[in-house]
């Protein structure tokens, strides 16, 4: 780490020589002020040959996770969290890891923000940073820690159940439409080309499934094409896969109420945490936005502080310009004008809680049936429109014979 000397230390120098390591910058200025912004201009930046910026991946879910808890429960043993995280460190196996626990640890010594510390990584995302701030905030950073563990555990049993629900309908199909494309392309045309040498008339249902042979055979490849390369753009494209998400959000009722009960159970969290330890309404909102961060409810909350902070009250904030269910901002509003606002959203986020539950769980089973569905249809399909003209082409020469 390079380091400016602006004039020589007492004592390093010998018979009025200055030693080349603490020779300094010394701009011509006229003033203290202005000597020190130029020494900034001129400060020199040093950087490793071939030294390349390397985008940092995300803290792995699993680990994280397990950081929240181990830490939650050291801080509640009234450990410093630079201690608590080098305890946590020891057991760390991945380097880099460690290097970003690390540099977390030395950024609290430091004196940073707990919350900026954890941002300078950049391995956390927004909603991690905005509940790490919420819960310095009211000094309760524990608690804050263990809601985090929570949301994470909840959105990987929900990733766990709809992949296991997906998974294996899923690879099912595409060794069907491997099938499909085998049958299409070569058993039916060779059943067609039989009955024609045979000079037999096909009945209606053989002609129908030869005609979509035929229709088959023209689609096939840019349909293949096609579905490979949105795969493609799901998997490499973040801006794709917000898009598509979206529009499934529009689209699919029960999808979006899931997406809103995560993003309402983050709210509830997050503002109950710090109203229960006494931050102003104002703060607290500012703080909870941060955590739904990329999401329209960001600018909702910041105009709702507004309000709030020019002097209308919470509930009628809330309801008037911000988008979550009307019952959330109906129970606020009890809660503001009752005097136990905290009470009231600690019971709206337990409610919240299991309602999200009990859609995840619909969600995943109705994927899986219908997953399911579109499997058997898919083999059914396929063996009747490969195997009944065979059937009915025996029973045409049976008769011809006859």
């Amino acid at each position: 780490m390079a380091t400016d000397v602006l004039t020589p230390r007492e004592g390093s120098q010998k018979a009025g020589k200055v030693r080349p390591e603490n020779r300094g910058t010394r701009p011509n200025a006229p003033d203290g002020k202005k000597a020190v912004g130029t020494a900034e201009k001129t400060r020199p930046v040093v950087k490793a040959a071939g030294e390349k910026q390397k985008k940092a991946t995300p803290f792995p879910r699993k680990q994280l996770i397990i950081l929240c808890n181990s830490v939650a429960a050291m801080l509640d043993a009234q450990i410093p969290l630079p201690r608590a995280l080098e305890f946590y460190n020891a057991r760390v196996d991945k380097e880099d890891l460690r290097k970003s626990i690390q540099s977390i640890a030395a950024g609290v010594d430091r004196g940073d923000d707990n919350h900026k510390a954890f941002a300078a990584t950049g391995r956390f995302d927004s909603t991690f940073i905005g509940l790490v701030k919420a819960g310095t905030m009211a000094s309760n950073l524990s608690a804050a820690l263990r809601a985090l563990a929570r949301r994470m555990k909840v959105n990987a049993e929900f990733q766990g159940k709809l992949r296991k629900a997906l998974l294996t309908p899923c690879g099912v199909i595409v060794f069907l439409w491997c099938l499909l494309i085998y049958s299409m392309t070569g058993l039916v045309p060779k059943v067609e080309q039989m009955l024609k040498d045979m000079r037999v008339d096909p009945d209606a249902f053989s002609g129908a499934v030869f005609a979509f042979s035929h229709f088959f055979q023209a689609v096939y490849i840019p349909t293949t094409i096609i579905t490979i390369v949105f795969l493609l753009l799901c998997w490499r494209s973040l801006s794709f896969r917000l898009l598509m998400f979206k529009l499934l959000m529009s689209r699919w009722k029960l999808l979006q109420a899931i997406v809103m009960g995560f993003r309402q159970l983050t709210f509830l969290g997050t503002f109950e945490m710090l109203i229960a330890n006494n931050i102003p309404i104002a703060d607290a909102l500012d703080t909870s936005s941060r955590t739904l961060k990329n999401t329209p409810h960001e600018k909702e909350l910041l105009d709702a502080k507004a309000k709030v902070a020019l002097g209308m009250n919470l509930g009628e904030a809330m309801r008037k310009y911000v988008t979550f269910d009307p019952q959330l901002s109906h129970m606020i509003e009890i809660g503001e004008k009752a005097s136990n606002l905290s009470e009231q959203l600690s019971l709206l986020r337990d409610m919240y809680e299991e309602e999200t539950a009990e859609r995840i769980e619909f969600f995943t089973g109705f994927i899986g049936l219908v997953s399911k569905i579109a499997t058997v249809s898919l083999i059914a399909f396929i063996y009747i429109g490969t195997y009944l003209p065979i059937i009915m082409a025996g029973v045409k020469m049976m008769s011809s014979a006859m």
